[in-house]
């Protein structure tokens, strides 16, 4: 008789490692609490599938030391899932290059590469698509990520599926404050992510004078907290110079906005734009923005602008015209093995 494979999963809140049930209590989010589903469904039809996929699975936490917390029932159904983290101070723009990330997907951005995508956590989802992206959308300035206190959860959780197979993705935008941080709730996704987006504010690393930042002290205390001593952080990394319309006048910034989006993965031209990335930071004396591709073990470097224009006030008054923000994310699904092919297995390798 042979004896079931037993599922594990790493809670990406709690960083707990704990079995997965195959039968469990379901939950449903209402009204402001999770509260629990009776159902007569039985296992493995199409009502208890429908039931699945919205509902949540409460996480034991084994070491007891969060507030309760809850994971999509489908979480551990699929391959192992992806936990993607941004990284960057409170005026980089990653609520804003998050917002349009995922606006790019849901317009099909993921398809040329082969990838379909559906919300793993609708609930998450949609309020991130309505607080985020559709206000992003119809011109309004998203504010800073907000500290939290207690458990940092995860602000997307979506399903990619391609020809061999199907990941849960969840992307965890933290507050720039709280990561600079070297303890505490807000850095423990860390220990758990699959892949990280460094995103450079060029505010503070091309200006000149005093008024310059010596360097991101949320990417210190990132790279210190995954680095521990090793030669190399093995976590895939894309390092992202947000807010690149400002400098779409000075080559080779303009050549690469306009260029037009990928239909597949081509890894010499991830190259020459890491590249490019890499000459321009170091002509302007912002090599220190640099430390994830010197310390990582692969790492690609990309353009990319989240609105194509700045904001007035709290209004974007010329509408928001995203460009380049799908790069960064198709260079880390190759490098994570999502997408798959000869030249997915050479992005990022120097």
């Amino acid at each position: 008789m042979t004896t079931p494979t037993v599922r594990h999963v790493l809670c990406p809140i709690c960083l707990d490692v704990y079995p997965w049930p195959d039968k469990a209590q379901r939950f449903e989010y209402k009204d402001g609490s999770y509260s629990p589903i009776t159902s007569n469904a039985t296992p493995g039809t199409p009502k208890d599938k429908a039931e699945a996929r919205t509902a949540y699975l409460r996480c034991p936490n084994p070491s007891k030391d969060l507030d309760p917390h809850y994971l999509p029932a489908l979480y551990a159904t699929f391959n192992p899932p992806l936990v993607i983290g941004l990284v960057g101070g409170s005026t980089s723009g990653k609520s804003h290059l998050l917002a349009s990330m995922i606006a790019a997907i849901e317009a099909g951005g993921l398809q040329p590469y082969g990838i379909t995508v559906t919300p793993l956590d609708f609930r998450q989802h949609g309020i991130f698509i309505n607080e985020s992206v559709a206000r992003l959308r119809s011109g309004d300035r998203l504010g800073s990520t907000l500290a939290q206190e207690n458990a940092i959860s995860y602000t997307d959780a979506l399903l990619f599926a391609s020809s061999h197979g199907t990941w849960p993705v969840t992307f965890f935008d933290v507050a720039g404050g709280d990561l600079a941080q070297h303890s505490g709730n807000a850095t423990r996704f860390l220990d758990g992510a699959t892949a990280l987006v460094f995103v450079i504010d060029p505010d503070q690393a091309l200006v000149r004078g005093q008024d310059k930042a010596l360097t991101d002290p949320a990417f210190a205390t990132v790279l210190g907290k995954l680095g521990r001593g090793q030669q190399h952080v093995t976590v895939p990394t894309a390092v992202v110079m947000s807010k690149a319309d400002r400098y779409r006048f000075r080559a080779p910034v303009g050549t690469w906005l306009a260029r037009p989006p990928g239909q597949g993965v081509d890894a010499e031209a991830i190259r020459l734009e890491s590249r490019d990335v890499y000459g321009f930071l170091h002509q302007h004396d912002a090599s220190a923005w640099l430390r994830p591709f010197h310390e990582c073990q692969r790492c690609t470097l990309h353009f990319a602008s989240a609105t194509g224009g700045d904001a007035v006030g709290p209004r974007y008054p010329r509408g928001v015209r995203p460009r380049r923000v799908l790069e960064p994310l198709v260079a880390l699904l190759a490098m994570c093995q999502v997408i798959s092919g000869p030249e997915a297995e050479k992005v990022g390798i120097w």
